[in-house]
């Protein structure tokens, strides 16, 4: 049986490597904060309706 040895020895994983910086958001532009509240707020609309739908739908049982 061959034994497979590491192309790179002493080679680790790239495993614990810091990650990327989040963007703060009073340096984003404008334009970007503006459209980010809009979707939020589009998105917790949504959400809402799918929460109000589900209380007045009747409950299906399979008996």
């Amino acid at each position: 049986m061959r034994r497979q040895t590491n192309p790179q020895p002493g080679g680790q994983l790239d495993l614990f490597r810091p990650f990327p910086k989040t963007p703060q958001w009073a340096h984003l532009p404008q334009e970007v904060r503006q459209q980010t509240v809009r979707l939020l707020a589009q998105l917790l609309r949504q959400h809402r309706r799918g929460l109000l739908a589900a209380v007045h739908e009747p409950e299906v049982r399979d008996e």
